[in-house]
């Protein structure tokens, strides 16, 4: 095992601008032995699959950078499957099984790594396919206490602890083990319609209305930050199924493409990101909630008057649809406990990197936010982890409830010197 002493170049510049005490890039004998003897040479573990997020890496601390040596993907002809180790991102992913026409339910990034699995994995596929954690077939890797784990997804017969690690494992693992590889359902692919436009808030309340009884071939998405963009995706080969963008006809100067599968809509996503010449460090929180009927017109009058006074142009909300397939299973099959949640949105944070008052009122700012959607969005999606910040305690509750107890109790067995992040 080499600890190298070099800054860690990731996607995410709060990360990246951090103080690390050094990174490691083998999950090999050495590194487990040294967690199995306690002798490891740090006091915390931090693990970097796609670099996305702001905790892959923190001050003094040691990150475990997957994206080097651990990335195969073998795809298997005769079961329709996929075996990817943990350092494989997303768009390698779709891309590698799009040549075999098959399709998984990414997200709207294609450089999120297999974390964005690991902690639920949200897609515009969602409401059709279920989750991105609710495709793993197979888990394996070590836990934090250095023994091995290689665990298939439960059935009928297997024991009561192996349907806790299981559950553990699927929305918890970051704070549990090492995940070196995953083997993963895939589907058939199919034609993906794309939909989008620029709105005024008042026409984004009445998308969310429309979007709350479609069928679950089609998914919203918004996102608000200068302008408020609406994109609706439709998997179907049916053309008719496109009849449901007649209730929103009424919005101008709507674009509508049609894409091979959903390899595509990633790639137009990337494509349409800006660049920013200035430096920015974000945090992100996600919120898990249900349908809003209603009450959206008063949300959306609120949220247009935080976005009024937002402190930085980087600072911004977005939401994706969720519902359909991820409600039809059960919430004790894994950690990602809120199978009701129709709606996932989100609050970016953002400021100048190094400045702290403006960090201090952009993190006020997504407080406010907060306050404004948890009446209908009390759950939480642990995307991001937050140990750094005064709401860790309460977004570790919010997001695993009653399942939480069980899950410190197997982190202390699991996890007994607590290199990984705290639960």
């Amino acid at each position: 095992m080499k600890i190298s002493k070099f800054s860690l170049k990731v996607p995410n510049a709060q990360a990246e601008d951090c103080e690390i005490a050094g990174v490691v890039e083998e999950v090999d004998k050495k590194l487990i032995d040294m967690i199995s003897k306690k002798q490891t040479p740090y006091k915390s573990l931090l693990i970097c699959s796609g670099g996305t997020t702001s905790r892959c890496a923190s001050k003094g601390s040691i990150t475990l950078d997957l994206r080097k040596n651990h990335k195969k993907i073998m795809f298997d002809r005769n079961t329709n499957e996929v075996c990817i180790e943990s350092g494989v991102i997303m768009k390698d992913l779709i891309n590698n099984i799009s040549k075999e026409n098959r399709s998984f339910p990414i997200g709207l990034s294609g450089i999120t790594g297999v974390g964005y699995i690991l902690t639920g994995g949200i897609s515009p596929l969602s409401r059709l396919y279920g989750l991105a954690i609710d495709q793993v077939l197979e888990i394996n890797g070590f836990w934090a206490n250095g023994n091995r784990f290689f665990l298939k997804k439960p059935n009928t017969l297997s024991s009561q602890k192996q349907n806790f690690e299981w559950r553990a494992l699927l929305g918890a693992s970051p704070f549990l083990g090492i995940v070196t590889s995953l083997r993963l359902k895939t589907y058939r692919m199919v034609s993906i319609y794309k939909w989008e436009a620029i709105v005024k808030p008042r026409e984004l309340s009445l998308a969310i209305k429309y979007a709350e009884n479609w069928p679950d071939y089609a998914s919203l998405f918004w996102i608000w930050g200068d302008k408020i963009k609406v994109t609706v995706v439709i998997e179907t080969d049916n053309e008719k199924d496109l009849e449901i963008l007649n209730e929103l006809s009424s919005i101008k100067n709507s674009r509508l493409v049609k894409l091979r599968g959903i390899q595509e809509l990633n790639k137009s996503e990337e494509s349409n990101k800006k660049i920013s010449y200035k430096r920015k460090h974000a945090e992100v929180i996600g919120l898990l909630g249900g349908a809003y009927k209603n009450h959206v017109n008063d949300l959306i009058m609120s949220l247009e008057k935080l976005m009024l006074e937002r402190p930085d142009k980087g600072c911004y909300l977005a939401a994706q649809q969720l519902g359909g397939m991820t409600s039809h299973i059960k919430k004790e099959s894994t950690s990602f406990i809120h199978r009701e949640a129709i709606w996932k949105p989100w609050i970016t944070g953002s400021w100048p990197a190094g400045n702290k008052n403006e960090r201090l009122k952009s993190l006020d700012w997504m407080k406010e936010a907060w306050k404004l959607f948890k009446p209908n969005c009390p759950g939480i999606h642990l995307a991001q982890l937050h140990p750094h910040l005064d709401w860790h305690k309460e977004e570790i509750q919010r997001a695993y409830e009653d399942w939480l107890p069980k899950l410190q109790q197997m982190k202390s067995t699991y996890d007994p010197e607590g290199i990984l992040p705290p639960l």
